[in-house]
């Protein structure tokens, strides 16, 4: 295999892990068989045009042709744009797709409950942080509850997990760092709420 089918397979494979899939996963994402993937991934085949264009796809990866003197502005670029996350944004990545897979195979009984309609949109929706997403220990945490409610008390549990989900999600979206979350907020010096009159 040549140095660059190499560098092809390494960036795929990197990108792969990056959106936290298995290489089934990606499989039924893009069509190509898993164990073709695999054989990819650890450069036992040469790569082909077509596959290279579904696994791009599913990965969210754009393929395009551009002057050998361009390559390093345009590696500078995708640098900079975040498309090379941190470590700690990949493992939390991970845990994500595995909470996911927690939530999915929970009893079917559950699958209904309001709780487990939010915990859906609410890994959805972190989903679309996936470049911020640097939470790893909270959604490790939150995986951990999913794998253990079946034993844990069913639908009380998963009540619990979707709370911490939203509070999650919340931070994502107004950009505050997990550690500041569970700080007491400051109080105003004074409210104008009618409870807080000495009347």
């Amino acid at each position: 295999m040549s140095y660059a089918s190499e560098n092809i397979a390494e960036a795929l494979k990197e990108a792969r892990e990056n959106k936290g899939l298995s290489q089934r996963e990606l499989s039924a994402r893009s069509g190509v068989p898993q164990s073709h993937i695999s054989k990819i991934e650890s450069n036992a085949v040469d790569l082909r045009l077509s596959s290279l264009a579904s696994l791009a796809h599913a990965l969210d990866l754009e393929l395009t042709m551009i002057p050998r003197k361009s390559a390093p502005a345009v590696r500078s670029i995708v640098r900079s744009t975040g498309s090379h996350k941190p470590q700690s944004n990949n493992d939390a990545l991970r845990e994500l797709a595995r909470a996911q897979r927690a939530l999915d195979a929970l009893p079917k009984a559950l699958h209904e409950s309001p709780a487990m309609q939010t915990l859906q949109r609410q890994f959805q929706e972190m989903n679309n942080y996936r470049n911020s997403l640097q939470e790893t220990d909270a959604i490790r945490n939150m995986r951990s509850a999913l794998e253990a409610v079946e034993n844990s008390g069913g639908l009380k549990s998963l009540e619990k997990i979707a709370k911490d989900a939203q509070r999650l999600r919340k931070m994502l979206a107004h950009s505050v760092p997990s550690h500041m979350s569970d700080q007491p907020t400051n109080r105003p010096a004074y409210s104008l709420d009618e409870d807080d009159s000495d009347g």
